[in-house]
């Protein structure tokens, strides 16, 4: 018989020519009426790749890269430590609960004047209504993160108490709580209230405030307030007045007494300093 691929004599009923090295099929075989041409690809790629070549690359593909021994442990000791160090910065920022005597309220006398910041696409205009200075405890601390004009002007809320209140955050367990701007507080028995003279003297005592940064130093100090503190907080009682491009208008207006609750009873404070006691 003849070779389909290379026209070499070779014994009939060979399966294998030893001339050209190609494998004879039945199909491969030469048909009654016509010529049998291999297809050129075919013959190349069975050059390319000889039947040794085409074992050893089917065990090469089964053969794993070794990974390097310790990664894996290090990888876990790495994200270990990551944790707790996220743990013990949540910790420091939720701070300690504590009581401090002797706190007086707030102090604001009238004042005039603005200014003006350029945020989250508004022009506001920041008109000074008091002067305002407080000592006084906190109670709890909430960071606002957004794009909208409240979060990017006033980025930190602080819930302040001072009289009674203060002295009593230990033995009573008000359970003060900030979200959406807000304040609030809840006691399991209201008996306990008699210490600081009621509900009322309660709100009297305590106040939610919004606080602008007057630059990125206050900032800074701002966001490193937490629950526990002793500050000395000062600058103003103000109205904010905004408008965008789009002509979108934001009015945020403050509280000037302590006697409120409720909305609008926040204190919106334009923040000059703050110092820790």
């Amino acid at each position: 018989m003849v070779c389909p691929y290379c026209n070499s004599v070779i014994p009939d009923g060979s399966g294998f020519c030893a001339n050209c090295g190609n494998f004879i099929t039945t199909s491969s075989a030469p048909k009654a009426g016509s010529q049998n041409t291999p297809d050129p690809e075919y013959n190349v790629l069975e050059h390319l790749f000889s039947t040794t070549d085409l074992v050893t690359m089917r065990e090469t593909k089964k053969v794993k890269t070794a990974k390097p021994k310790g990664l894996g442990i290090v990888a876990l000791v790495v994200l270990a430590l990551l944790f707790v160090a996220a743990t013990v910065k949540t910790i420091s920022r939720q701070g300690v609960r504590r009581a401090i005597a002797g706190l007086e309220e707030p102090i604001q006398e009238e004042a005039t004047g603005y200014t003006e910041k350029n945020v989250a696409g508004y022009e506001a205009s920041i008109y000074y209504k008091y002067s305002y200075e407080v000592d006084a405890l906190v109670v709890s601390s909430k960071h606002y993160i957004g794009f909208g004009l409240a979060d990017r002007l006033a980025p930190v809320d602080v819930a302040f108490a001072w009289g009674d209140v203060a002295a009593n955050n230990e033995t009573i367990d008000f359970n003060w709580k900030q979200s959406g701007r807000w304040v609030h507080w809840k006691v399991k028995n209201y008996a306990d209230l008699d210490k600081v003279g009621g509900i009322e003297e309660v709100n009297m005592q305590c106040s939610n405030n919004h606080l602008i940064p007057a630059d990125n130093s206050v900032k800074r100090k701002i966001k490193k307030i937490k629950r526990g503190d002793h500050i000395k907080l000062t600058g103003y009682l103000v109205d904010v007045d905004a408008e965008n491009k789009a002509g979108r208008v934001f009015t945020w207006n403050s509280s000037t007494s302590r006697m409120d609750s409720g909305d609008g009873a926040c204190e919106v404070i334009y923040v000059t300093d703050v110092v820790w006691r």
